[in-house]
């Protein structure tokens, strides 16, 4: 059996501070595109309603009126919802310890109970902060990876790396 060489690894505890930079992170990054999606299908759905109003259908313009409250509501509570969710889960609760290892073609993201294997091509975004890289994995979750636990201090050579491995989705952010 071949042993893969481990060519960076960084073990990070998350804890509600660290989530707190994560998410004022997103949201600086997504809110216009939240907004204007939102602003977006809004405006659309009170054209209808206008419309469906203009030409007497109210059946129909009551029925965009419970659309439109329902989207609105949901715009609003479901972030919520998902932060307090998040906030109230077991790792940031119990602040677990997350390893990652990265190796050639691929990390792996062990919590002491399970390891997770993901490619890097599977990466949604990957963004680098002055203190932190964000992976991605889609427009809502990433992995938190503070620069300052990589072991041997590795953090500008990683930096290097992810960029190349991930080219196509790399940002740097640091601000």
């Amino acid at each position: 059996m071949i042993k893969l060489k481990v060519l960076f690894k960084n073990t990070t505890q998350y804890n509600k501070d660290v989530y707190d930079k994560f998410l004022a992170f997103h949201i600086k990054k997504y809110r216009f595109t939240y907004i204007a999606y939102t602003a977006i299908v809004v405006a659309f759905i009170l054209f209808g309603l206008i419309l469906q109003v203009q030409y007497h259908n109210f059946t129909i313009a009551i029925t965009l009126c419970g659309i439109l409250t329902a989207f609105i509501l949901w715009r609003i509570l479901h972030p919520v919802s998902e932060v307090s969710k998040e906030y109230k889960s077991d790792k940031i609760q119990k602040e677990k310890k997350y390893t990652f290892k990265f190796y050639e073609k691929f990390f792996t993201i062990e919590d002491f109970k399970e390891i997770l294997k993901m490619r890097y091509y599977k990466l949604y975004k990957v963004f680098e902060t002055a203190d932190f890289f964000y992976l991605y994995i889609d427009k809502t979750h990433s992995f938190l990876i503070d620069k300052s636990k990589f072991k041997n201090d590795k953090s500008a050579e990683f930096s290097t790396f992810i960029k190349k491995k991930c080219w196509w989705c790399y940002k740097n952010v640091k601000k």
